[in-house]
């Protein structure tokens, strides 16, 4: 039996933890709770590659020096909340476990399942691979500048059949080699082509690499490990641990970092975060460089006269040495493949993109596809585009037709529910938008949208309490990060449908009332949206004043609060978006998320967004000159937890450390009711007057506030040794202000007290 259980909670689940002190690897020091630790940390990276993937499991409970058990199917006794996903075999269904979020990481760390081994498809395409490994394999006792040669060589190519390889260590021996697919080919189309590629590959390096597995049958050669890719093996997912002494990780690294690389073992769990805070998710885009199989391309369909003369509009309004978007090319199609892309030209609006007879039917829709039934939308038909347009995105330069910013709102799948000349019903199936919808042309080019059905199933529930950070002492640094000013006012959700906004507190409290000037729904560019965000009020330097804007929170009456709107005029920086007209987006990185947001704002008006840089040295530095509170770092491949604390944001305070005078002490209450509740603070200026600077309650223990109390008992005083009035004058115990003691705060507030202040210790360090 565990000796000692610890109870903690992970994105709203509660977890019991057990033998946290075991030592898992013996030999390198690694207790199972930097183990935990370790995983809970790299979960956002981790579920890019597991997430909604059938999982294998290698748990070594009493260490890596004792018996591993590999784990299928999912324990008895696994959480209602772990999700899982039934595979049948030749003689039985195996229910695998199945990583949707960071608590299943975390509960499976707590199994000291330390390598976390997923298939190469997810649940929802189950039949259908997005990507192909060859494990690179050296010999008994190989050398593994060697298996880095075949390495690169396998990549060049890889790279000549269209391929974008990428590069990970295997933790154990050699190196995996992952390679994207589109997810639209069977497991055995996949492995005909890839035992295809490998026998061609091994056929030009016949001297080095084999496809034997029978290491008698290797004579000395690096085994090139394809049988992996059939649909219920697994490879080690990148970032997971692997049980081998050192504790390694299989890590993905950049080709250039690969080069430098002495062994496979190289990367493990006391190293990684340097290697990571140099390079950041350097597989952060694998699935956007995902590839037709090169076997296949031959089958697309040809550009026939047909097709080139539908797309006779397209090709005659673009200048394909100038705009990237695609020109006429073979490319194999479905039948039944659909995206949905933000268009942010002259007007932001939407494209609506179905797949029919060779090329895309086009719609320009102004306010976005409806999301609620009896809304109608007008929808403009325009040219038709080409099928690579599915999966386009970047910048087409001014002067271009359709100069803007464009992105893959949504893409997937549609099925016909209906269809004649002038009239289409469809369903729309992607991750996260499952909607039906009746179109019918009006006059020309025009058509009116109607959705029919929504089944979406993670819709946002409101009011709801927003992400919140963790904290840092330091600005962390490294390239998946960027950097926004902390606001120091009051954090909001914003929530905009149609023709109305609604201003909710972080605790979910409706302050709408209190801000009229951000009422207005003509301060968006979009029909609806839910953000993230603080408003505050400003001085002449563009500097946040709290008091300000605690003022405007604490107004009532219509009279009063539109006279304090005059004197005080609020502005709301916004800085994330969870859901854009009707399209729950939190899963999608933040970069995207901020993009869409910053294209959603219209300019000029009290909604602003909250800049992020790259350069958190020089925010840091800037912000402390300006005395502002301090600044985020987020990491910006990260998705949007609700209700969740992470560290995928982190803020990082500029705090203060000064030496002041304690005059007195409140009346504690509860837990502190036989203590005192806070310190009363007075500083000597520097003509040696007095002056209250306000409380400080936080920052010590209990102990340290009996040691404190029994120091008190010989100043305590009648008579309050300062001017100032407070409001615990009458319930306040008064001392001589002769011991002194060091505090750090946030800021000075405008009447001159501090903010956040946190008490450090007395000055003659006795506590």
């Amino acid at each position: 039996m565990p000796s000692k259980y610890v109870h903690t909670e992970v994105e709203g689940r509660k977890l019991k933890l057990s033998n946290l002190d075991k030592l898992i690897y013996p030999e390198a020091g690694v207790a199972k709770a930097e183990i935990i630790q370790y995983y809970l940390s790299i979960a956002p990276l981790l579920l890019k590659h597991i997430k909604g993937r059938p999982l294998t499991l290698i748990r070594f409970p009493d260490g890596i020096t004792k018996q591993q058990f590999y784990a299928k199917s999912k324990p008895d006794w696994t959480p209602d909340w772990v999700d899982y996903y039934g595979i049948s075999h030749s003689e039985e269904t195996i229910k695998y476990i199945v990583a949707q979020d960071t608590a299943t990481v975390v509960w499976l760390a707590n199994l000291a399942a330390l390598e976390l081994h997923p298939m190469q498809m997810v649940t929802q395409a189950i039949e259908h691979p997005d990507h192909f490994i060859f494990d690179l394999d050296p010999p008994e006792n190989g050398d593994f500048e060697i298996v880095k040669s075949i390495a690169f060589t396998l990549k060049d190519f890889l790279i000549s059949y269209g391929y974008t390889p990428f590069v990970k260590t295997s933790g154990s021996k050699g190196l995996h080699i992952y390679v994207p697919i589109l997810p639209e080919y069977t497991h055995e189309e996949m492995v005909e082509s890839v035992k295809a590629l490998a026998k061609i590959f091994v056929s030009q390096n016949k001297e080095s690499s084999t496809l034997a597995m029978n290491k008698e049958k290797r004579a000395g050669k690096t085994l090139i490990d394809i049988f992996r890719n059939h649909m219920a093996h697994t490879t080690v997912a990148p970032y997971s641990l692997r049980g081998k002494s050192g504790a390694p990780i299989s890590f993905p690294v950049t080709w250039d970092k690969a080069a430098q690389l002495t062994h496979s073992k190289e990367i493990t769990i006391r190293n990684y975060q340097e290697l990571l805070d140099e390079h950041g998710d350097v597989w952060a885009d694998f699935y956007e460089h995902a590839a037709p199989l090169h076997n296949k391309k031959g089958q697309a369909a040809e550009v026939s006269p047909e097709i080139e003369a539908k797309l006779k509009d397209y090709i005659a309004k673009r200048d394909f040495d100038t705009t990237p978007e695609p020109s006429l090319a073979p490319v194999l199609g479905k039948g039944n493949q659909f995206c949905i892309q933000l268009h942010d030209a002259q007007n932001l609006h939407y494209d609506l993109r179905l797949e029919k007879d060779g090329v895309l039917l086009s719609w320009a829709i102004p306010k976005g596809l409806p999301h609620k039934s009896g809304l109608k939308r007008m929808a403009i038909q325009t040219e038709a585009h080409p099928m690579k347009y599915l999966s386009f995105e970047g910048v087409i330069p001014k002067g271009q037709y359709g100069a803007g910013n464009m992105w893959v709102w949504t893409k997937g799948t549609f099925e016909w529910l209906g269809q004649s000349e002038s009239k289409y019903k469809f369903r729309l199936t992607s991750p996260g938008f499952n909607r039906s919808f009746s179109m019918f042309r009006t006059k020309d080019s025009q058509w009116l949208v109607e959705m029919i059905e929504n089944r979406d199933t993670n819709k946002i529930s409101l009011p709801l309490k927003p992400m919140l950070a963790g904290v840092s002492k330091k600005v962390p640094l490294g390239p998946h990060y960027i950097y926004e000013i902390k606001w120091d006012g009051i954090r909001t959700i914003i929530h905009l449908l149609e023709d109305e906004v609604t201003i909710y507190s972080r605790s979910g409290r409706d302050i709408s009332k209190q801000f009229p000037e951000l009422l207005d729904p003509d301060h968006f560019d979009v029909e609806s949206g839910i953000f993230d965000g603080e408003i505050v009020t400003l001085d002449e330097q563009g500097r946040p004043l709290f008091s300000n804007i605690i003022s405007r929170m604490h107004t009532q009456g219509e009279v009063g609060i539109g006279s304090v709107m005059k004197r005080y005029p609020a502005v709301c920086y916004l800085f994330d978006c969870l859901e854009l007209d009707g399209k729950t987006v939190t899963d999608e990185p933040l970069s995207r998320r901020q993009a869409w947001l910053n294209s959603a704002i219209k300019k000029g008006k009290p909604y602003k967004m909250s800049e992020a840089i790259k350069d958190g040295k020089g925010l840091w530095q800037a912000t402390k000159q300006m005395d502002l509170e301090g600044i985020m770092a987020k990491d910006i491949a990260a998705p949007y937890k609700i209700n969740q604390r992470s560290d995928a944001w982190l803020k990082v305070k500029h705090r203060t450390t000064e030496v002041c005078y304690i005059a007195g002490f409140t009346r504690g209450e509860g837990d502190r009711a036989t203590l005192f509740g806070a310190l009363h603070l007075l500083k000597s200026d520097k003509n040696g007057d007095m002056r209250y600077m306000g409380k400080v309650g936080t920052g010590f223990d209990s102990q340290k506030m009996k040691i404190l109390l029994d120091k008190f008992q010989p100043l305590i005083i009648e008579e309050k040794p300062f001017a100032e009035k407070t409001d615990d004058d009458s319930t306040s115990t008064w001392m001589k202000p002769e011991i002194s003691c060091e505090i750090q705060f946030a800021s000075l507030a405008s009447s001159g007290v501090y903010r956040e202040p946190v008490f450090q210790k007395l000055v003659d360090n006795i506590i």
